[in-house]
């Protein structure tokens, strides 16, 4: 079975697609707006998913200009430099699915990666959905 034959049965969880010009500030207003999202994925002008932004990293990001002390160090100097944009922060590496996947393939993806969502792409790298590990499990199982 392939994601395909079963991706009408899945959830689609909400997710934000930002461009990676977008500053970090402005995606924080974003994510308070819309707090049941989880996943952050980062688009280029085409629409293709190019990165992802996890809320801790985000969370990170916005408070490291708090957290510094008025008396840096060279070694607390990095910390201290907060990021401008999506791009500064967004990792390039997205655990995504692809529709033509095996479902138990994709499950344990999943699981190795430790994630509860990914994004299913179609052949140009846009997401077509957002799927959770839990509805895929189902399907499975049943």
């Amino acid at each position: 079975m392939i994601i395909k034959d079963v991706i009408d049965r899945l959830a689609d969880y909400e997710y934000l697609k930002v461009p990676i010009e977008l500053p970090v500030s402005r995606l924080k207003d974003l994510v308070l707006k819309n707090r049941g999202i989880r996943s952050i994925y980062v688009e280029d002008n085409d629409g293709k998913v190019i990165g992802e932004v996890s809320l801790g990293r985000l969370i990170n990001a916005v408070t490291a200009k708090r957290r510094c002390s008025a008396r840096l160090s060279a070694r607390s100097l990095l910390s201290c430099i907060t990021p401008r944009h999506v791009r500064d922060i967004m990792d390039a590496k997205v655990i995504s699915a692809r529709l033509d996947e095996d479902v138990e393939d994709v499950l344990m993806r999943f699981i190795r990666s430790n994630i509860k969502e990914m994004p299913v792409l179609d052949q140009e790298g846009r997401i077509i959905k957002n799927i959770g590990v839990l509805d895929l499990w189902e399907v499975i199982e049943n």
